[in-house]
């Protein structure tokens, strides 16, 4: 008797605590909406400036010796290809229409058993490559082995935002143990993957729903992930369909892996190409970064120690526009321990043969240099955007300042992931 009746008092303090949230809930349904038609009319306005997001311009001045944005990259759906632009909009997420989708394996079982896809294990996913059009629609083009560009297109247009979310099936994500709630895109998208991938496959849409960040978070020491208010609200937090509505007050990511945020540098992808033959060169695309930092001030693995970037606008409109200098901020936090993804043959979908098909093993020789991810080598930093600065715009030549540099290399920390 005494368990039936604290698994009713459980039940109704659940209830209750969801109702009290709901008016919270709707209220932020609506700030999301509102950010959503904000970050629309900012990309909007980047494809006006700049005649069209493919057209990369030259890094300014540079005969200067100050590290800059040297490439961008958005991936609109999780570990296929991404798409390289000049400017990207920031917001807490990650960049504006990075990860709004994700491939799921779907097992055929029932219950419904569905598996996350990454590239480190279905390696076909590069054969993907990705397009944004008009700022409202992503075109996916598939390019298997041996496929020409004379070839008609193999493509499908997919829209960033569906036209009702409520028709949509509801699916619950886990994510390194973080987890949110996606949305079924439906049999015309499922159906084109599960074809060139030969086995069911279901297109995720994220839907602007929350995932919690576990691990290292900023301001905060790097064994110390998001703080709950109460136990029952830890516990919430964990199920797929609840925990994407309660409020959170630490950083939220979408189908990003560990932050939104992923920097890398180029002096030490010219390292990496330097354990390669001759006549080989490290393809950085491969390391998935959003942010690519060039300079002659920037070091090889100097990065490591980085704990936050200014980066300051060289548009002069933009400036006029954001005001002040112009400046962002993004707060770098842990290092990201890398996979065999990086031995993955872009041009077959398979394995890599010979050298450039060992990059990890390569890497674990001298860059194993965290012991929260002892086994794995580290390149590139994850980061999060100052709060405030969420809606500015960066650009490819935008100036590079490490603001600040920690003593020591940071502690990977992520539950589960961790070491």
């Amino acid at each position: 008797m005494a368990y039936l009746l604290a698994g009713v008092a459980i039940i109704v303090g659940l209830i209750s605590y969801l109702g009290l949230t709901s008016s919270k809930n709707t209220g932020r349904s609506s700030r999301k909406a509102q950010q959503a038609i904000a970050m629309r009319e900012a990309f909007r306005s980047l494809e006006k400036q700049n005649g069209s997001t493919k057209k990369l311009p030259a890094s300014a001045n540079k005969n200067s010796d100050a590290s800059r944005i040297s490439q961008l990259w958005i991936y609109p759906i999780k570990s296929i290809r991404g798409c390289q632009v000049s400017s990207a909009v920031l917001t807490q997420e990650g960049f504006y229409l990075d990860r709004r989708f994700m491939l799921l394996k779907d097992h055929g079982e029932t219950p419904q058993k569905f598996e996350n896809m990454h590239i480190a294990k279905f390696a076909t996913m590069c054969l993907f490559h990705p397009s944004i059009q008009d700022n409202n629609k992503l075109i996916v083009t598939y390019q298997p082995p041996g496929s020409k560009s004379s070839d008609k297109a193999d493509s499908i247009e997919i829209p960033f935002e569906p036209e009702s979310l409520k028709k949509l099936e509801k699916l619950p994500v886990v994510m390194h143990s973080s987890p949110t709630t996606g949305f079924n895109m439906g049999s015309k998208y499922n159906d084109w993957f599960s074809e060139r991938f030969g086995f069911k496959v279901i297109l995720a849409y994220w839907g602007g729903n929350p995932r919690p960040v576990l691990g290292n978070l900023p301001g905060k020491p790097a064994n110390q992930g998001p703080k709950y208010s109460n136990a029952v609200t830890k516990v919430l937090s964990s199920v797929p369909i609840i925990g994407p509505m309660l409020e959170q007050d630490d950083e939220v990511i979408a189908f990003n892996d560990c932050a939104p945020y992923l920097v890398i540098n180029e002096s030490s992808v010219a390292d990496v190409s330097t354990r390669l033959p001759e006549d080989v060169e490290m393809d950085l695309s491969k390391f998935r970064a959003n942010v690519v930092i060039s300079g002659s001030s920037a070091a090889a693995y100097s990065e490591d120690y980085w704990g936050e970037l200014t980066l300051s606008s060289s548009s002069e409109k933009q400036k006029e526009s954001e005001g002040e200098k112009g400046e962002s901020k993004i707060i770098l936090t842990g290092n990201c321990g890398r996979c065999n993804s990086l031995n993955v043959d872009y041009h077959t979908g398979e394995s890599g043969t010979g050298r450039d098909g060992q990059v990890l093993k390569l890497l674990q020789k001298d860059r194993r240099v965290d012991l929260g991810t002892k086994y794995s080598p580290i390149f590139g930093r994850y980061g999060f955007v100052k709060r405030g600065d969420e809606g500015r715009v960066v650009s490819v030549g935008d100036e590079v300042v490490v603001s600040r540099i920690n003593e020591e290399r940071t502690k990977f920390y992520w539950p589960g992931l961790s070491t």
